[in-house]
């Protein structure tokens, strides 16, 4: 316990002269387990995740000439978002879905897709106390990925039609998650919500964009 105002800390004693001499084992032991706990917190280097393809979905077939796609959403790099440790942002992950799955097939008129924001985020959870606590994993954070996105059907500068979707997933972590299961975990999250965006955006498309559906 930290010394309060009243009471001095304890000095740190130093070992004698008498005192018996640390063992070399004892001293690569220490070392061994200290790299283990190092390797517990450090992800994988080798862990290799598929990029992510959508290229096999049903295509969204557009009365367009060309489709543009951009990201304007800016990662701000600090908690509690945590998309930037992410193997794939679920701005980046629109981007490919929106690549993929829009395909123009008119000639005249442009789509374009505007991912507004991309984000994941970090929530932490209470854990259990006392004896519940020593004998249970609890699961102690709370991942959110998030995507908003609009499409837009442009003549020149002129919107003709928009459609805009929104999709959220999340995900709890035990907290003896390992850092590559926490990759696995945040991977897999991403593929979900782009999932849930897809069907959000078909439906929006379907009410707003009707006209201009190839």
């Amino acid at each position: 316990m930290p010394a309060t105002p009243n009471h001095r800390a304890a000095p740190r004693r130093l070992p004698g002269p008498g005192a018996a001499p640390v063992s070399r084992r004892a001293v690569l032991s220490l070392a061994a387990a200290a790299g283990l706990l190092a390797a517990c917190e450090t992800p994988d280097p080798g862990l290799a995740l598929p990029d992510l393809d959508f290229s096999d979905w049903e295509p969204i077939r557009l009365d367009v000439a060309r489709v543009d796609v951009f990201d304007e959403y800016r990662m701000p790099f600090l908690a509690p978002n945590i998309e930037h440790l992410s193997p794939v942002a679920p701005g980046g992950a629109a981007e490919r879905w929106a690549a993929d799955v829009l395909k123009p097939a008119g000639a005249a008129r442009t789509a374009v897709f505007v991912v507004a924001r991309g984000a994941m985020v970090e929530e932490e959870l209470p854990a259990k106390t006392g004896l519940a606590g020593l004998l249970t994993i609890d699961h102690t954070r709370r991942y959110t990925a998030e995507l908003d996105a609009r499409l837009d059907i442009l003549d020149g500068s002129r919107r003709l039609a928009t459609a805009r979707a929104f999709a959220s997933a999340s995900q709890t972590a035990p907290e003896d998650l390992s850092p590559n299961g926490r990759s696995n975990l945040w991977y897999g999250l991403v593929e979900r919500v782009v999932e849930v965006f897809d069907a959000e955006m078909r439906a929006r498309a379907t009410a707003h964009l009707g006209a201009y559906l190839a």
